[in-house]
């Protein structure tokens, strides 16, 4: 089984460890993915995949409030100090 986020598709990177010398050494730099049971099926995810996913969910739950709803609310803020002046 590949090593990829079956979500976004991330996948190991290539790259080159250099010694005192200047040898280049071919090296792997690994995903760290997460089994994880989503609807029933497992998926392999990336621990960055879980936390965007994590997040939307809250967002959707209404736990954490979206970009436009916190502007909204630092402009009713601000209209509240100014009204006070």
């Amino acid at each position: 089984m590949s090593r990829i986020c079956e979500l976004s598709g991330k996948r190991a990177n290539t790259a080159n460890i250099r010694s005192h010398s200047n040898v280049a050494t071919k090296k792997t730099q690994g995903v760290n993915l997460q089994t994880r049971r989503i609807n029933g099926t497992k998926l392999r995810l990336s621990s960055r995949a879980l936390k965007a996913l994590k997040k939307f969910e809250a967002v959707q739950k209404g736990e954490m409030p979206t970009k436009r709803q916190k502007k909204k609310a630092k402009t009713a803020a601000r209209q509240a100090t100014a009204d006070k002046k």
